[in-house]
Formats: C-alpha cells, structure tokens, sequence
C-alpha cells in the first residue's frame, strides 16, 4: 500500500490553512517521512525519491512531501511545522534549505522527530542509463536506511485502557475482577479501582541517516 500526500503551495493557499495544519492532519502515530522543497513537479507519483520510497515501504510509514513551496514561505511555513513536532531550532534550518541537488527529510513517529535523513528531488523522467542506476542507488540507500530504523523501533504502546469508576470491576477473560479478584456475578463494589497510567511515550534521541 502506497501512502504518499503531495502539499502544494497553491493547494495550501487555496484551503487558507497554514502548512503546520495540513501536515498534523495527515500524520498518524504511525512512523511518517516528512519534506518541504521549492521544486515544481508535474505529476505527484513521478516524484523521485518520494514516490518510489512510498511504494517500496508498502504502507510501514507515510510520506509528506510539500512542493513548490518558495524560500520565504519555506522557512517560514517550514519554522511553524518542524516547531509543532517539537524539532531543535538549530535543525530546523537544514530542513527548509534547497542546497543544490540535496534534500533533508524529518522522520517522525508519534508525530515526534526521531531521524534526519537526506535525499534529492528529481522528476522522474526520462534519464540516461548511467544516471538512472545512479538515481536508483541513492533511492535503494534511502530505502535501507529508513528499514534499518523501523527494525529498530520499539512496537507501538497499547491504546490507553478505559479510566474505570470507583467501584467498577475490572473483570478479565476468566470472570475474575483483576483488582479484587470477585468473579462477576459478584453484587458489591470493588474495593479498589485499578490507576490508569495512560499509554507510555517512546523516547528517542534525533538521529541522522547517512
């Protein structure tokens, strides 16, 4: 399954929301790889490394990729975005600049950065031999390097269990309260009400993909 969102300038303009917003309603808790860059495109699944990425991973992670976005609504639009994930101010000038052919991505999980990793943009069109292996083996890096790390994420936690009422029973498969352990034919309340710590947050250190 290919999950690919293409962001343009003028489609952001035209739903007269900020960039932050549009991207925060496509993540997931999912792992995701997320880009901004200046360059025009002509078809969203020609997008190179972008497309490939996102059909080659075959739904583990999504990719955003907002395009066409010039330099100073870039930096701008890209400060608000990378701030609301939480990015490092002294990151955060990597991943709005367009330096010659090269590309940074954010990679984030739970909607927090946990990589950088760095790419290009190129059209996919037509090509000499000689340039489409080179193009093919930069995307085959990116692709190993982006599986690397999702071997080495921890599973996602559980979904928070339901906060239980004083009282209520927490009764399990076998009919027995897990707090009291009364089976549930039981009448009385339970004498304790199990804490509910909510789901545990996955900690990781901003890492770079080379």
């Amino acid at each position: 399954m290919q999950v690919l969102t293409v962001i343009s300038w003028f489609a952001a303009r035209r739903s007269r929301r900020p960039l932050f917003e549009l991207v925060q309603g496509s993540l997931t808790n999912r792992p995701a790889l997320i880009a901004i860059v200046s360059d025009q495109y002509t078809n969203e699944h020609h997008i190179r490394p972008f497309a490939p990425l996102a059909e080659r991973l075959e739904g583990r992670m999504d990719v955003i990729l907002a395009a066409e976005w010039h330099a100073e609504d870039r930096v701008a639009e890209g400060e608000a975005l990378y701030r609301s994930l939480a990015v490092a101010p002294q990151v955060r000038a990597r991943l709005t600049a367009d330096e010659g052919d090269q590309r940074v991505a954010l990679v984030v999980r739970q909607k927090k950065p946990i990589a950088l990793l760095e790419l290009f943009f190129r059209e996919r069109a037509r090509v000499d031999d000689e340039e489409e292996l080179r193009l093919r083996a930069l995307e085959d890096a990116a692709l190993l390097r982006l599986e690397e790390l999702l071997r080495l994420l921890p599973p996602q936690p559980p979904p928070p269990s339901r906060l239980l009422a004083p009282g209520e029973h927490d009764f399990a498969a076998n009919g027995l309260c897990r707090a009291c352990n009364q089976g549930s034919s039981t009448l009385s309340l339970c004498p304790g009400t199990r804490k509910d710590e909510g789901p545990r947050r996955d900690r990781f250190e901003l890492i770079e993909l080379d």
